[in-house]
């Protein structure tokens, strides 16, 4: 039994999440652990990936299936997901009414009219521990970034970023919001550490809860040595050199009242959700994993269409996996319907500090199947890093303007 589509009563609710099976079934997909597949036999997971991968099977690579496994959230989430569902409402508008914490609609019904609207809900109220250091669970500690041409040179980028919801908090205090800040979601900074090129490039974004309010994107550039505010059509624009722009960042990361939204129905795709080695192993100038095993998950197809149409996606399609919400697959389609992007996301089990063992992403893969070039961000998280609103503000900008770094 899954979260969604479970019929729910009082207290039954954390008792069916916490009794979310471990293990997924491969038969039904005529798969099983151990089974190879390669160019003999694509046929049989076509339309559990992306099709450029899948044609990068037909053309010679091969990998073997495992074993599919589950982790559930973090107790404390189960607990506020009982505490707060049955009071959560989407108003006239798509916006999310009496929010507290936890996931927003344990509930959620396929054949609701409002299906839709209501998974990519849940899917933006994932948890994601009440702050994220991303790239916090790497050697480094920082976000490690490949960037490789069509022509299969690689350029590397080292990233670090910080992550902080001021709402829905489960774990630290002050919970369930920080005082002060309870018209702002969460807010996040990142700055670029390597190449010298771009070193000290540093966004400061900030998510409000009213609709009609703006995103706040600010960036430090040193080229110019100034801070300045971005548009809101910044958004759209990429993170040179990647493929990525801040609304891919974790997958979909768009202000929900701008998009439409709707219930495409549950999928098998391939997914890694224990990946062996971070980054993964691969060979120079090309993305595809080698020595890693692919496993079966269940998903909802979630299809995302902006309200706005000189948006840069004309339509994005979100594979998410029933237990965690977060994304196994992106497929993006570009304004004259053509397929652009493809991404796919590994995950590796980490620890939080009371030893809950949760999933945090391991790589992150996007292809760019029309300019050829892909962009491979392994990024596993730092949990429940205790940090403080101060450090999400325009003046960590500054101290970067003036020399100093983030950390």
């Amino acid at each position: 039994m899954t979260i969604l589509g479970a019929q729910f009563a009082g207290g039954a609710i954390l008792l069916t999440l916490l009794a979310i099976s471990s293990h997924c079934s491969a038969s039904e997909a005529d798969l099983k652990p151990g089974d190879a597949i390669g160019p003999e036999n694509w046929e049989k997971v076509k339309g559990m990936v992306g099709e450029n991968l899948l044609n990068r099977i037909k053309q010679g690579y091969s990998f073997k299936i495992k074993e599919s496994k589950n982790f559930k959230p973090p107790r404390e989430y189960l607990e506020a997901t009982e505490k707060y569902s049955s009071q959560v409402r989407l108003g006239r508008n798509g916006e999310l009414l009496n929010y507290v914490a936890g996931l927003p609609f344990p509930h959620f019904d396929p054949h609701d009219s409002q299906a839709g609207f209501k998974l990519a809900w849940n899917f933006y109220w994932r948890w994601l521990g009440d702050d994220v250091r991303e790239g916090g669970g790497t050697k480094t500690g920082k976000i490690i970034r490949d960037v490789i041409e069509r022509d299969g040179s690689e350029r590397r980028a080292d990233v670090i970023h910080h992550f902080i919801r001021t709402r829905g908090r489960v774990t630290l205090e002050p919970k369930p919001n920080l005082s002060g800040y309870e018209h702002i979601d969460w807010m996040q900074i990142r700055a670029d550490e390597y190449p010298r090129d771009t070193s000290g490039t540093t966004t400061l974004e900030i998510r409000y809860v009213d609709r009609n309010r703006e995103d706040d994107l600010y960036v430090y550039v040193p080229s110019i040595r100034r801070v300045r505010r971005a548009p809101p059509i910044q958004r759209c624009g990429t993170l040179a050199p990647s493929e990525f722009n801040f609304d891919d960042i974790k997958s979909f990361n768009g202000k929900m009242t701008d998009f439409s939204y709707k219930f495409l129905g549950e999928k098998q795709m391939l997914a890694n959700f224990s990946q062996a080695q971070l980054p993964f192993n691969r060979k120079r100038g090309d993305y595809l994993p080698l020595e890693e095993e692919w496993e079966i998950q269940q998903t909802y197809a979630l299809e995302i269409i902006p309200k706005d149409s000189n948006y840069c996606y004309p339509k994005k399609v979100l594979y998410i996996d029933k237990n965690y919400f977060e994304t196994l697959w992106t497929l993006v389609w570009d304004a004259q319907g053509n397929y652009w992007k493809e991404q796919f996301a590994f995950r590796t089990p980490v620890k939080l500090s009371d030893g809950q063992p949760i999933l945090s992403i391991g790589t992150v893969v996007m292809m760019n199947v029309q300019n050829g070039r892909s962009t491979l961000v392994t990024s596993t998280r730092a949990y429940n890093q205790g940090y403080q609103p101060s450090l999400f503000t325009l003046a960590t900008l500054q101290t970067v303007m003036r020399g100093g770094a983030i950390r």
